[in-house]
């Protein structure tokens, strides 16, 4: 979903999350011509998705949750606009369309506006130019929605408690929740309609940005019940996944942390999670063997660690990789590699190097799980 990642941001980043942003309304108002129409649209939902194109560039669709559009289909009032971001800053974003569409319509002929209070957007308004039409969607509440069943059915995904249990237990009750978990996906892209899938991303979404706010006002363990709470009624919500590693990263119970990067990889297997599970179980290590000389961590050990745990392979160059980009923010080694050889067996060394210290593994383990 990408909707909210609150703790890596530039100033120069919209002051909310666009990556993939969306809001439902349950009332609206209309303008023609500055002149608000009559209409009653109280119980009209509609929902509003921004989402990243990259290079500055969104893309903005409507849809009508009410029932299936007799026009464009699944539930699709408005087809998607690139849009731009051309003003915000702490009360509003405004986008203005950028380009054609595939028919050469322009899409400066519209524009949308976030209206911000207390971090949380509490109305869109969609400006059509070309017809001097302004929509004011007002914030609405997605339990509201009576969404179906199968948030019920994620009841059975269980949330590590803040004292971890032992290894071997934990190991088989994550396995068996990475199957529930696969499970769930398949029948999130094949049985649930939009206006469903809309209602529960959102009513996830509004437990995950209460964990941000907690989380950054200091109440950590809050902010770990909200994390849970968003994965209950949406395990794949990939932001309070990495939000609940986060948590559990920052109280240091580091192999509850993993399994929540373990979930996010199986539920997004790309390359850049692949890394972040590498890694941070090669810091995981380190911590557990920091002594007055720094930390080794062999070749073999990391392999046996991330088959047995985290259920894929890899080669002593998916680690120098991690490592390279592990070491590339402070223009030297911080991890360093070397050959060990015993009872003639060859194995392959990471080592900290001179220098560095176990709070600087432990910062290393919060960024890892920043990388983007």
């Amino acid at each position: 979903m990408g909707l909210f990642d609150f703790f890596k941001r530039s100033s120069s980043e919209p002051s909310v999350d666009l990556t993939d942003f969306k809001f439902i309304s349950d009332d609206h108002h209309r303008f023609e011509n500055g002149i608000k129409t009559a209409a009653n649209n109280k119980g009209a939902w509609r929902g509003v998705r921004v989402q990243a194109k990259g290079n500055g560039i969104f893309t903005v669709t409507m849809y009508n949750l009410s029932g299936t559009h007799p026009v464009w289909g699944d539930n699709v009032q408005m087809t998607p606009k690139s849009m731009k971001i051309i003003k915000q800053d702490k009360a509003k974003i405004i986008l203005r369309g950028f380009g054609n569409d595939a028919m050469g319509g322009s899409f400066s002929d519209y524009g949308i506006t976030l209206y911000i209070q207390d971090t949380l957007i509490e109305k869109v308004t969609l400006h059509m130019f070309d017809r001097n039409i302004d929509i004011t969607y007002l914030r609405g509440n997605p339990v509201e929605m009576n969404p179906p069943k199968l948030i019920q059915e994620t009841q059975q995904f269980k949330v590590a408690e803040p004292k971890p249990k032992e290894p071997e237990q934990r190991t088989n009750k994550v396995d068996n929740d990475i199957i529930a978990l696969l499970s769930f996906k398949q029948k999130w892209n094949t049985q649930v309609s939009m206006e469903q899938k809309m209602s529960i991303a959102m009513q996830s979404d509004l437990y995950n940005n209460q964990g941000c706010n907690s989380y950054n006002n200091g109440q950590v363990a809050e902010a770990i019940s909200y994390f849970a709470q968003a994965l209950k009624i949406f395990p794949l919500n990939d932001d309070a996944l990495i939000n609940l590693a986060r948590g559990y990263n920052r109280i240091g119970e580091y192999l509850d942390a993993l399994q929540y990067l373990k979930k996010l990889y199986y539920i997004e297997p790309n390359v850049l999670n692949k890394q972040k599970v590498i890694v941070y179980t090669l810091l995981i290590l380190f911590i557990k063997d920091f002594d007055s000389d720094g930390g080794v961590v062999s070749l073999s050990t990391l392999q046996k660690v991330i088959t047995s745990k985290i259920g894929f392979t890899i080669t002593d160059s998916d680690v120098r990789q991690v490592i390279q980009i592990l070491n590339e923010p402070y223009n030297r080694d911080i991890i360093g590699v070397s050959s060990n050889s015993i009872i003639g067996v060859e194995d392959i060394l990471y080592l900290t190097t001179n220098g560095t210290t176990l709070s600087l593994i432990k910062d290393e383990c919060r960024d890892v799980l920043n990388w983007n």
